[in-house]
């Protein structure tokens, strides 16, 4: 796994991005052909940075549970791509096939943490255009 770490800006807000750029040449479009997201929104004040200081641990562990919880539910037709910081809000994307479930990981990640805004979506993406666009994105893919 190669992985990019760089900033940008999307749509006006300042980012960080973490990239795997492994799949440049090589990637599983056709046996991974859905793209999820997931949301995670901090509870407190950014004050000027990505996330409070005081919720680093929290939302550290947040990410790491949602990680395994790909990993389960994923059942080995899941791969994670990417992860966007923007002020007040983490996001994580997943390309994953037909043997996956990954929205069962959605209410399992809620029931451990009801007092964060945990968001998911998905939508099909054969051609992995997204990942395409984003390595556009990157500064040396």
């Amino acid at each position: 796994m190669t992985w990019q770490l760089f900033d940008i800006e999307i749509v006006g807000n300042q980012a960080q991005v973490l990239l795997d750029d492994q799949f440049v040449s090589d990637n599983p479009g056709e046996a991974l052909p859905n793209i999820a997201w997931f949301g995670v929104w901090c509870q407190k004040d950014t004050i000027g940075q990505f996330w409070h200081p005081e919720e680093t641990d929290m939302l550290n562990q947040i990410e790491q549970e949602l990680l395994d919880l790909a990993a389960q539910f994923g059942n080995g037709w899941a791969v994670y791509v990417r992860r966007v910081f923007t002020a007040g809000k983490r996001e994580y994307f997943f390309y994953y096939g037909e043997g996956a479930t990954l929205s069962e990981a959605l209410p399992v990640l809620q029931a451990s943490h009801p007092e964060y805004r945990l968001e998911y979506d998905v939508k099909q993406d054969p051609d992995w255009s997204y990942y395409f666009n984003w390595l556009k994105e990157a500064p040396n893919a």
